[in-house]
């Protein structure tokens, strides 16, 4: 220990937590790194660090830490329980519900490790070892309202509506009130089409609750899915109130618009919720500047360079600048979210434009990508996506590639792959097993800009696509889109209920999946109406 060589280990030590408790972090690693040089097996010191790297957020870090103690004192159940956080945090949802279990063994009336074990084994996919471990934790505690609403979800997961049905019924009526109970029993009768009543089950938890953020959330989105605007605009302002909120509503100390006159006022507005949110709420960006407003517009990062060429007049500034304290914000006289400026634009379906492109790509590349694509074939370009990764509901709005051979197979047409993340292994498959060619460019990478993935979907004569970013900026661009719809879970609620199409974008056709099916019938359906529009371009 160079810097602390007058010091024994143990004294050492002790001064390293002395300084993690007082929030001089780096100094405390310090001196454990100069602690594990001395002793690197010592399960002791790499707990240490690991709790120093958990209060300074850097959670893989710590996360290495705490495995480590583990690997070299196996029953130190400390170390492994803040494992299992760091990884549920980290999303490694099956390493954590290893760990889960792991300590149930030693823990197994500790209802709080039960419940985050049958949560990540819910994460993971596990549903029937969480219904088991629910079922455990009820043993220890049968009347608890929290962790049979838990279990009721689970089996919605797995798919057992009935069992799901009961066990929320049976909490409810042992506790009418229970809003966790009410709102998830809401969701299952969306799932069987009960659609009133859904919505009646939401009224009622908030009237029961009527302090309850994530209730009266819940409830701005049946309203919103039902094309009860107003209603639902006024709700939807609750979210600012849930405890996970990842808003930007308490950042500015200016009062939120309300629809006073613009004219020669500047409007902050703030984006929320991903990249596809984010285009959404740009559609009424036109609408703020022909009221003679003068605008700011904080996005996500990737989204910048396409916003500013859409906008040209418009302050276009990073979220995370604004986050990291790294830009002034100039002094505007009012700020507006997505729900403030819905209620002031976009009151009733009758409000919304008959023509809303607004994004603008990149010409020059997009005339270069779409001459390299059509490779001299002439052959329309139609671009494809088929996985969301939506966190909540990527499973129910995700296809797989294997479900588009069909339409793959159409002649005269050539595909272009528009999905983002890494997805070139299972290209190359379809290729290798059937001969299908999906040009994939690697060239583009939306996760990391947007501004060439718009002139990428410029390029296309049409896209198809389920759910996700790329259906927002075709749309937002007014290229023709079609878009695969969710039946319940999954079905977010600017798609509507029952519409063919949509109020946001008007180039935007919507194919719905019933409740009672899988993907085959709608993707039957595009092809049919693909086989359709190919005949008419000729």
């Amino acid at each position: 220990m160079k810097k602390n060589s007058n010091l024994s280990v143990g004294q050492a030590f002790t001064k390293a937590i002395m300084f993690m408790n007082s929030g001089r972090f780096a100094e405390a690693k310090q001196i454990s790194e100069e602690i594990k040089r001395v002793r690197p097996l010592s399960p002791d010191v790499h707990n240490l660090l690991g709790g120093i790297a958990f209060k300074m957020g850097v959670t893989a870090e710590a996360a290495n830490h705490f495995s480590r103690v583990v690997e070299l004192k196996p029953d130190h159940n400390e170390a492994r329980h803040n494992l299992a956080k760091m990884l549920c945090k980290l999303a490694r949802w099956d390493e954590a519900a290893t760990h889960f279990a792991i300590l149930t063994d030693t823990a197994g009336n500790d209802v709080d490790i039960l419940m985050n074990c049958a949560r990540a084994q819910v994460k993971s996919k596990k549903y029937n070892d969480a219904i088991s471990t629910y079922k455990k934790a009820l043993e220890v505690h049968p009347s608890a309202d929290a962790v049979q609403t838990e279990l009721a979800e689970a089996f919605l997961k797995k798919g057992d509506i009935r069992r799901a049905e009961e066990t929320y019924t049976t909490v409810l009526a042992r506790t009418p009130a229970y809003a966790p109970a009410l709102i998830n029993l809401s969701v299952t009768r969306d799932i069987q089409g009960r659609m009133d009543e859904a919505l009646d089950l939401l009224k009622e938890a908030t009237r029961k609750n009527p302090n309850n953020a994530t209730a009266h959330t819940h409830l701005a989105l049946a309203l919103l899915a039902r094309e009860q605007l107003t209603e639902g605009w006024a709700e939807y302002i609750w979210r600012f109130r849930q405890t996970d909120t990842s808003t930007l509503h308490d950042r500015f100390d200016v009062p939120f618009w309300e629809g006073e006159p613009l004219k020669n006022r500047r409007l902050l507005i703030w984006t929320e919720q991903g990249p596809g949110d984010e285009i959404l709420i740009c559609s009424m960006v036109p609408d703020v500047i022909r009221r003679g407003a003068k605008c700011s517009i904080v996005c996500t990062g990737r989204l910048t360079t396409l916003l500013k060429r859409s906008f040209p007049n418009v302050d276009i500034i990073p979220r995370e600048h604004v986050v990291a304290g790294k830009v002034k914000i100039p002094r505007v006289d009012f700020q507006a979210s997505l729900s403030h400026l819905g209620r002031c634009l976009r009151p009733s379906i009758d409000a919304f434009p008959s023509k809303d492109s607004y994004l603008q790509a990149d010409p020059n590349l997009v005339k270069q990508l779409r001459t390299s694509y059509q490779a001299g074939t002439g052959y329309p370009l139609i671009g494809i996506s088929w996985r969301s990764a939506n966190a909540k509901a990527e499973v129910e709005k995700s296809t797989s590639l294997q479900d588009w051979l069909g339409l793959l197979a159409i002649p005269h047409l050539r595909f272009v792959s528009l999905q983002y993340g890494v997805f070139s292994e299972e290209i190359k498959t379809i290729k290798e097993s059937t001969g299908t060619e999906i040009i994939f460019d690697s060239s583009i990478d939306p996760l990391i800009d947007l501004d060439k993935f718009a002139a990428q979907v410029m390029a296309m004569d049409l896209i198809i696509s389920v759910s996700n970013t790329t259906v927002h900026v075709a749309g937002g661009l007014g290229r023709p889109v079609w878009t695969l719809v969710p039946a319940s879970v999954g079905r977010i609620w600017y798609w509507l209920l029952e519409r063919p199409n949509s109020p946001w974008y008007s180039s935007m056709r919507l194919f719905r999946r019933s409740r009672e099916s899988n993907w085959n019938p709608v993707i039957s359906q595009v092809i049919q109406a693909l086989i359709g529009w190919r005949q008419s371009q000729r």
